[in-house]
């Protein structure tokens, strides 16, 4: 049985008022540079399609979690809304939310999700975010399907918390305590201006780490299948989902400590430490690239609406380089202090607003294929961080109106003639990896694999030799 709530079936309530006049006064609204460039990459073989994946067990009123999903959708604009062009350019009009879909299907919630992305969204008749609640034998299963130019993860987790927090005060009774948003900073959401504690960066240092971002040739996995013009077949990527036991969760906590890195440093290194090896046989000197978003959310961006507000930090070694991760976790963790105090992911926004400014601006600096990566590599964080203080959090496990919030799952997209994207994805004390590769370059075993060695590398690290064993006795 499938059940459809639209949205006329969401109760407003005093602290998540009916906004859809709210909406319309701040449409039609240009595209930024960031989201243009995210249209521009959207290909059929390589969707610009975020799926999430959210594990529940434990009691669930299916009809409420739709409605309250439908809420938590029309807080966020960029969620419901359409593309349409006027006069030239690319322009956000209000629209419908999609419907939710609710089936109940025989399964277990913690099989393997592995489920190729295979559609594309049209935003110019779609909304940007499609969703799914399975109810499963022992739980329920989201899967959300989001276009990349709506919204960031970040942006996504605003969603998933407003949506927890409404079902949560629905079942409870208790009072609605959701953040405040914003609509109107939604007109700002292009601009990055440079946090006051940063200095700004000087012309020639500059030019000095695009050098570094384009000198040299990028080490690259070979295709596999042949690119078919007129291609019938359902175009899709590879989908590998990692589940991290308890015990492998301990091993990545204690090299996490014993480095002290973050996860994002450490699965950086160990990306590039595969994909060397895994590679074939060429030069050393060929840089292995990973393109890794980066958050540029300030505290004055906690009331903006769901949207996109992140960076690119460009990583490179040379693949003689690749075969000594401990050397190469050092190197790394020094080059994202650099782009986080320096706030450097935001260059690259800004090179891209220049270039929008020039007609086929944009589109003439993806043809260039001057930062088309090896891989890409992104860490969406903790799903439940801002959620704590809005419900109950036992054993670091999120509690919501009965339902245990168990796992959360990102597959992140890839650009064109990118092979891999790999994602983590934290909820409390549970992490999950996944591996999304294109098909002209791996094929699912080839994916299986590579996130097997990517997972047991990460668990397996080598210790610093200064690392006290006795302060990891409990922990083993």
């Amino acid at each position: 049985m499938i059940v459809q709530s639209q949205t006329t079936a969401s109760k407003p309530s005093d602290d998540a008022p009916d906004r859809v006049g709210v909406q319309l006064s701040v449409f039609p609204l240009p595209l930024t540079p960031l989201e243009q460039f995210l249209i521009q990459c959207d290909t059929p073989r390589s969707p610009m399609i975020m799926r999430v994946v959210l594990r529940f067990t434990g009691d669930c009123c299916a009809q409420v979690l739709v409605d309250t999903f439908q809420r938590a959708i029309s807080r966020h604009p960029l969620a419901s809304c359409r593309i349409a062009r006027r006069k030239g350019r690319l322009e956000w009009i209000a629209g419908t939310a999609a419907s939710v879909v609710s089936r109940r299907i025989t399964g277990r919630v913690f099989e393997p999700h592995s489920i190729p992305v295979s559609e594309r969204i049209d935003l110019t008749t779609k909304a940007g975010v499609q969703s799914e609640i399975l109810m499963l034998d022992d739980g329920v299963k989201v899967v959300m399907n989001t276009h990349h130019a709506v919204a960031d993860g970040n942006g996504l987790r605003q969603i998933i918390t407003d949506w927890l927090h409404l079902y949560h005060c629905e079942i409870t009774g208790e009072r609605l305590r959701l953040p405040v948003v914003d609509l109107d900073r939604l007109q700002q959401r292009h601009q990055f201006p440079q946090p006051p504690s940063v200095a700004p960066i000087g012309l020639r240092e500059a030019i000095r780490n695009l050098l570094v971002t384009i000198r040299g040739r990028t080490a690259r996995l070979n295709r596999t299948k042949a690119i078919r013009l007129n291609d019938a077949e359902t175009w899709h990527s590879h989908c590998v989902e990692k589940i991290v036991s308890p015990e492998q969760f301990e091993q990545i906590e204690r090299r996490l400590i014993a480095w002290k890195v973050t996860l994002n440093d450490l699965m950086i290194a160990s990306s590039m430490s595969i994909f060397s090896q895994m590679a074939p046989a060429g030069k050393m000197n060929h840089q292995v690239t990973v393109l890794n978003p980066t958050d540029l959310r300030l505290p004055s961006d906690r009331s903006l609406p769901a949207a996109n507000r992140f960076g690119f930090a460009f990583i490179r070694r040379a693949r003689s380089g690749c075969h000594d991760p401990a050397g190469l976790l050092r190197g790394i963790h020094d080059e994202m202090d650099y782009v986080k105090s320096n706030y450097i992911g935001a260059e690259f926004i800004k090179g891209l607003e220049v270039a929008s400014k020039i007609p086929g601006g944009v589109d003439a600096l993806r043809k260039l294929g001057l930062f088309i990566p090896s891989l890409q590599w992104t860490c969406l964080g903790d799903v439940t961080r801002g959620a704590k203080r809005l419900m109950p959090w036992k054993d670091r496990i999120l509690q919501s109106g009965g339902l245990r919030l168990e796992t959360a799952t990102a597959f992140a997209p890839f650009a064109e003639n990118v092979p891999l994207s790999i994602a983590t994805c934290e909820a409390g004390k549970q992490i999950t990896l996944t591996v999304r590769s294109s098909q002209e370059y791996l094929s699912m075993e080839q994916t299986e694999d590579f996130a097997t060695s990517l997972l047991n590398l990460a668990c397996r690290f080598e210790l610093p030799a200064t690392t006290d064993e006795k302060k990891y006795t409990e922990v083993e």
